[in-house]
């Protein structure tokens, strides 16, 4: 994965590609979008009183965000995108049908960029088709798998936040009333729940010399899984870790990663959680969620 499993000096060229995406996603340009996107499901969702929160709310809005940022807005083309990630991102762990997803992930995706190639616009696309990185312009492997990066993290894991929130949120009326009552609460909730219920639960890192953590001695060369959502339930930082609280006086969490490799797209991933929460209360404020707790799988 292009960035993420590198090392400086070759991991900052990569990483620049993530970040300039970032940067073009200003807040007033996102907000706008990102809200009128959320109200054009919930309006489809308000007439039939219930519904599959996750399959209507939570995968289309953040792979149309993303899509979005990247300059794919025609609604067949996301539809596409979305469909084809989702595919290859469920074939993970058979590397034949995975090898097969990708292709057809590519085929939606690497398009777009060689169309931005033939005739350019101002968009991200058109950005990638163009740059060179350590010397020498990006090919279709290349194009794949940052496409499938961007879609992965700015997809995946955001679909899987939201999920969280919502349930966290409005399974409990008395936290959600309190929101309505006093909104500014609504960006610490969003990190509370993200300390609790990080979508990614950590990433493998392989130590370059012998080190000593705790008593566990490592030797260089070692894969080390680097578990935040561990980190995020440390009894010595949190006081009783399994139970949210947006009150706490320390709302830190490791959900986005840290250090080099931590996530370029934290910003955005927030704002969209924070405008969901703020729409859901404002447009379904007895949105409630029916069974019981959903069941959280490693």
């Amino acid at each position: 994965i292009p960035g993420l499993e590198m090392d400086p000096p070759q991991h900052g060229a990569w990483r620049a590609i993530y970040n300039e995406a970032i940067k073009r996603a200003t807040p007033e340009a996102m907000d706008s979008f990102i809200r009128a996107d959320i109200r054009k499901h919930v309006a489809r969702i308000v007439t039939k009183g219930e519904c599959d929160i996750i399959a209507e709310l939570c995968e289309p809005v953040p792979a149309e965000t993303i899509c979005f940022l990247m300059g794919i807005t025609d609604a067949d083309k996301v539809a596409d995108v979305r469909r084809t990630a989702l595919a290859m991102f469920a074939a993970q762990g058979d590397p034949e049908a995975f090898g097969q997803r990708q292709a057809e992930f590519a085929a939606v995706t690497v398009t777009e960029v060689h169309a931005r190639k033939a005739r350019p616009r101002e968009d991200f696309l058109t950005y990638l088709a163009g740059i060179e990185v350590e010397g020498r312009k990006l090919d279709d492997d290349d194009y794949v798998v940052l496409l499938a990066a961007f879609l992965g993290a700015g997809h995946h894991s955001t679909t899987s936040a939201m999920a969280s929130l919502i349930w966290e949120i409005f399974s409990r009326p008395e936290l959600r009333d309190r929101l309505k009552v006093d909104p500014k609460r609504i960006p610490a909730a969003v990190e509370e729940v993200l300390r609790l219920r990080p979508p990614f639960f950590g990433f493998f890192r392989r130590t370059t010399r012998e080190v000593d953590i705790q008593g566990a001695a490592l030797p260089p060369g070692q894969d080390v899984y680097c578990g935040w959502a561990a980190a995020n339930r440390d009894p010595e930082v949190f006081a009783d870790p399994s139970t949210l609280d947006i009150d706490r006086p320390n709302l830190r969490h490791m959900s986005f990663g840290f250090g080099i490799h931590s996530c370029p797209g934290a910003p955005l991933a927030r704002m969209e959680l924070v405008i969901l929460v703020e729409e859901l209360l404002d447009l379904l404020p007895d949105l409630e969620p029916l069974g019981g707790p959903p069941e959280y799988r490693f």
